[in-house]
């Protein structure tokens, strides 16, 4: 059950959260008019607007600009059955094979196994791993990696190059050992 190249999947992380966002702030607007317009008889849906407002904006902070600040503006992640150790390899290889050099970084984490943060010298995109469960198994005890490649803008031709790249090379691991 090894991604392929089709599989990455695309997030827009800066958009979702400013669209969170802008609809709570519309919300506290439209609920601001009502009271204006209606006095205390406008009271009543002015809190629900309000309430509603507040719940949707401290779920887009709470969820949406964390995955901001974790992924970046636009991101692809796909699912690798394979190791962290070599999802890392698979990475560096590709990387190292187009000419650049790659640097791994281990952030700071409590978890049990750290991320890694692949970066690529001249490319302005990185690679972030992260051991994870795939959502699609819930009894399975294997490990999965996500691999996680956060983009300053969307029309990168080089990083999408690398993307091919590394899902045939997680690919052609898999292939290897059956």
């Amino acid at each position: 059950m090894e991604s392929s190249a089709t599989e990455w999947a695309y997030a827009n992380n800066a958009q979702i959260a400013a669209v969170f966002l802008g609809f709570a702030i519309v919300l506290i607007g439209i609920g601001l008019l009502v009271v204006v317009a209606f006095g205390p008889d406008g009271a009543l849906a002015a809190g629900a607007l309000l309430a509603l407002s507040i719940f949707l904006l401290v779920f887009s902070v709470l969820v949406f600009v964390p995955r901001l600040l974790r992924r970046g503006a636009v991101s692809f992640s796909v699912y690798s059955r394979r190791s962290i150790d070599e999802a890392e390899h698979a990475v560096r290889a590709v990387i190292e094979a187009s000419g650049r050099t790659a640097r791994v970084e281990r952030p700071r984490s409590r978890a049990r196994s750290p991320p890694r943060i692949v970066i690529a010298e001249e490319i302005p995109a990185r690679f972030r791993l992260e051991v994870t469960r795939h959502a699609a198994t819930t009894s399975d005890s294997g490990e999965w990696t996500e691999i996680i490649e956060s983009l300053p803008n969307r029309q990168l031709e080089e990083a999408q190059a690398l993307r091919v790249k590394i899902a045939e090379r997680l690919s052609a691991v898999t292939s290897r050992e059956e």
